[in-house]
């Protein structure tokens, strides 16, 4: 009959068991024999020889247990480091409590008979089911480290506090390789979850008073000595504040926050202000969009101010609510952004029934797709001009026109336009203005033969004077002698279009080297917009032209041409007026 490994093991045991009390008769025969005879007794060395008791500490494969012990008390393999082949030592297996013959997987060998199959007695005594928990996925201290993670990092896995500092090992092994330097000049690692870092030299006598009044006065915090170890020691990973947004490294371990980042979600609210309860003073840029500086923070009426809440995720997205999550409700809207818009008392009609209506709630998944200033965008739109303006570059979902420039935000975002940037409206970023007058173009009028272009002293969209040197021409004289001559600009404006290239050779007086476009000449993004209104009255008989697009309607005429007596934007077929 083939053995089990639990029933090599339990036969192992009882081997040993019965060559221990062989041992111990001999033994006490030797010594009780001493006085036979006239000789001296030879003791237990020459019952076993030096050669057997180095035998007893050989350790084949390397595993940390000499062969003696694989081979009697644990039944593993002297030969296999990992006997059970589960990525796990034997030799830490057994350190660390864990079962060196169970990979955690049902196999042949520890899986019980199926139903139906002959099985003796004895053997279904001896069977087991596989342990999970011993094997390389299992976490059998609930820290989020596998045991194969454990064993790499030297943590503890039936311990999920290696190190005895109060922080979680998972959570210090995520941020396990940042240093700091002492006054002394050491540098200490912190986070490292097989040391608290107890008395380290960040913790001066300075910072020790501060962190104490703050513990001391808070009757919410635990207090300076309950933070101490058996032996009155204070670990630096615990109680430092490492990214100095209010929190101690031991509080953002229990809200699952990052300790070196003061907004650990990215969700453009910091971590003191989301788990904080009741009023609390929020960060200078909340003073972009005119929000209140002191109001009650996000998550007030749905923790009740308890730590509970935060342990939880109210979306289903595997993310702890709050600071631990971007988006706790799952909306599309961060909760910072949300947050920003969640007080009455900033709404544009204050006091009125309509601004307590219009709120954002960071905790509501309701509320993304209301439009309620009807500038073509919903809420979550309104925060997703973000994405490519940069992160404070959101629109108000209470104003249609954000930043105040004549177009609205639906219309600015959807052409590619900035709609928080009131300063674009008189820009023209599609060059589809013309020189009307006919004064803006530079011509080389000395040209006699030819000229190469010897230099362009400027580049498009750079504002130029009249008589201003914007390019040079090189001329080479009969006798082979170059001259240069200046090409100034006829016009004061914005270069619109450069026509000559470095090295050209340009032959003919009527060569346009570039073009300048008077401010009067322009057609700007407001007046793209405003295409839609042919005549000016207030209605709106046309269509806004794009101000991306030169040629909207692909007429081949820029679109700016129509300012001046034609349509911008006609129908397919009809032609100009």
């Amino acid at each position: 009959m083939v053995l089990s490994h639990n029933q090599m093991a339990y036969t192992a045991i009882t081997v040993t068991m019965i060559f221990g009390s062989l041992f111990v008769g001999l033994s006490g025969f030797v010594q009780t024999s001493e006085s036979l005879g006239s000789f001296e007794p030879a003791g237990e060395d020459d019952l076993f020889k030096d050669e057997e008791l180095i035998s007893q500490a050989i350790d084949t494969d390397g595993d940390g247990l000499p062969d003696k012990m694989e081979e009697v008390q644990y039944g593993t393999d002297p030969l296999r480091e990992d006997t059970d082949n589960d990525g796990l030592t034997d030799g830490w297996e057994v350190a660390n409590g864990l079962n060196p013959l169970d990979s955690g997987d049902a196999d042949d060998d520890n899986a019980p008979p199926a139903t139906g199959e002959e099985s003796s007695s004895e053997g279904n005594e001896t069977e087991s089911w596989p342990n999970p928990e011993d094997g390389p996925n299992g976490d059998p201290d609930r820290d989020g480290l596998t045991n194969q993670q454990e064993q790499a990092f030297g943590t503890e896995p039936k311990l999920a506090d290696t190190d005895g500092d109060g922080l979680n090992d998972r959570w210090e092994v995520e941020y396990m390789y940042y240093n700091q330097t002492a006054q002394d000049g050491e540098n200490i690692n912190l986070f490292n979850p097989l040391s608290g870092n107890w008395d380290c030299g960040l913790l001066t006598e300075a910072k020790i008073s501060a962190i104490k009044q703050i513990l001391d006065q808070d009757e919410q915090r635990p207090s300076w000595d309950e933070m101490a170890n058996i032996a009155g020691q204070h670990s630096c990973d615990a109680l430092l504040d490492s990214d100095g947004d209010g929190l101690f490294n031991f509080e953002e371990e229990a809200y699952g926050t990052n300790p070196l980042s003061t907004d650990s979600d990215g969700d453009l609210i910091s971590d003191r202000v989301e788990i904080a309860h009741g009023s609390v003073n929020v960060d200078d840029f909340y003073l972009r969009i005119g929000i209140s500086m002191t109001k009650k923070a996000p998550f007030t009426d749905a923790s009740g101010g308890l730590i509970s809440w935060f342990l939880e995720d109210m979306d289903g997205d595997g993310k702890f609510n709050g600071p631990s999550d971007w988006d706790t409700d799952g909306d599309g809207m961060p909760d910072g952004f949300e947050f920003y818009f969640s007080d009455p008392n900033d709404h544009p009609y204050a006091g009125a029934a309509i601004a307590s209506a219009q709120l954002l709630d960071p905790t509501n998944g309701s509320d993304a797709y209301h439009d309620w200033d009807e500038d073509g965008l919903n809420n979550m739109e309104e925060y997703q001009v973000a994405f490519e303006f940069g992160a404070m570059s959101f629109t108000n979902p209470w104003l249609a026109d954000t930043d105040n420039d004549g177009m609205p935000d639906g219309w600015e975002s959807s052409n590619g336009l900035n709609a928080t940037d009131g300063e674009n409206w008189d820009e023209d970023p599609d060059h589809d203005g013309w020189d009307a007058d006919g004064d803006g173009s530079s011509f080389f009028e000395e040209l006699e033969g030819e000229a190469k272009v010897y230099a362009i002293d400027v580049k498009l969209d750079d504002w130029v004077e009249e008589n201003q040197t914007v390019a040079r021409a090189q001329v080479t004289l009969a006798g082979g002698n170059p001259i240069i001559y200046p090409i100034r600009a006829t016009s004061t404006g914005y270069v619109y279009k450069i026509s000559v290239s470095l090295g050209d050779t340009i032959s003919s007086r009527l060569t346009p080297w570039l073009t300048v476009v008077e401010t009067d000449e322009m057609f700007t993004n407001l007046q793209e917009y405003n295409a839609r209104d042919r005549d000016g009255d207030g209605l709106t008989d046309s269509r806004s032209t794009d101000p991306l697009n030169p040629d909207t309607d692909g007429d081949d005429l820029l679109d700016g041409m129509g300012d001046f007596g034609r349509q911008p934007w006609c129908e397919p077929g009809l032609g100009h007026q």
